[in-house]
């Protein structure tokens, strides 16, 4: 299946990737999570994404599904041609304020979803 790959070339890995986008990036904000971006460091037609999940989440186990599930929808609906670098920042009282892990994990997914529709388009 064409299209649906999430490979290593998809990922931010190193702390030079996320010190890039740390400086002077465009942002999209939410209640649940804010996304950085700007063009690729690489200089490709490929859109990286990395994410930055605070302890005030929760534990190990919920950072965790927290990250899977926001890969999962990136690699799934996500437009990697953007050619941009990602970070998504996810709001460390998510899971607090909500009342259930699940509308939290709802909401979360919502806003993500709602997030990568707002990134600019290839002209």
């Amino acid at each position: 299946m064409a299209g649906f790959e999430f490979g290593k070339n998809y990922r931010l890995l190193s702390a030079n990737d996320f010190n890039y986008l740390k400086k002077n990036s465009d942002l999209i904000s939410d209640a649940c999570l804010r996304l950085y971006f700007k063009p690729t460091q690489k200089g490709g037609l490929i859109s990286r994404i990395g994410f930055s999940i605070s302890t005030k989440v929760g534990n190990a186990v919920l950072r965790n599904r927290t990250r899977r599930i926001l890969r999962e929808i990136f690699r799934l609906k996500g437009d990697k041609s953007l050619g941009l670098d990602i970070l998504v920042v996810v709001n460390p009282f998510l899971y607090k304020k909500a009342k259930a892990q699940e509308e939290a994990e709802k909401s979360l997914k919502k806003s993500f979803l709602l997030a990568l529709s707002k990134l600019p388009k290839k002209s």
